[in-house]
């Protein structure tokens, strides 16, 4: 009998752990203020809903193809977080939105992924459209006029990638110096989530 006793209050001490433990792995990932769902034109010229990735997690970060640094380093480091993620990587969308619409055609930003081995979509829009989606997750861009090279201006943005749940909720935004191996970590928790 006095087994039994102490056989109970060992299992129900279990229990109130494993309680805690999860209770703290999701106080580790809280539901972030930034995001929401959106829609723009893929890189096929297809309508896009971001609300159609149920199920996967998703990167967002927003930028240019004619971007000279930033964006093509932050594709490179994508292509390896692909990589080390390995068979958890096809449950991971990465969504690269252009605010430089007026250049960014879907069959550029094709183009411009197709150069990176990473399951990715290349978005666009209207100015308004994307100025949305920009303002959602608390990202940022400036044309700057550049009136004597060939291009005439370019883009000043931010560069934070922004990691979403497989229901569409932010809970974590990188840094632009976020290591391959920060991102993965990060990836794999938010990959943990149910």
């Amino acid at each position: 009998m006095r087994v039994t006793k102490l056989h109970s209050w060992l299992l129900a001490a279990g229990v109130l752990l494993a309680s805690f433990a999860a209770l703290s792995c999701r106080r580790e990932l809280p539901v972030l203020k930034t995001g929401g769902d959106f829609s723009l034109t893929d890189h096929n010229g297809q309508r896009f809903e971001l609300s159609s990735l149920r199920g996967k997690a998703v990167l967002i970060f927003f930028g240019y193809t004619s971007c000279p640094d930033a964006c093509p380093t932050t594709l490179s480091k994508l292509s390896s977080v692909y990589r080390r993620l390995g068979a958890d990587a096809k449950n991971v969308k990465t969504l690269y939105i252009s605010v430089d619409p007026g250049r960014d055609t879907p069959a550029v930003l094709k183009e411009d992924l197709g150069s990176f081995e990473l399951d990715a979509l290349g978005l666009t829009g209207s100015k308004p459209e994307i100025d949305k989606v920009v303002a959602l997750y608390g990202a940022t861009y400036e044309i700057i006029p550049t009136p004597d090279s060939a291009a005439k201006y370019t883009v000043a943005h931010s560069t934070t990638i922004y990691a979403l749940d497989r229901d569409g909720r932010t809970r974590m935004e990188f840094p632009y110096e976020a290591t391959v191996d920060q991102i993965v970590a990060g990836l794999r928790k938010v990959l943990a989530l149910r």
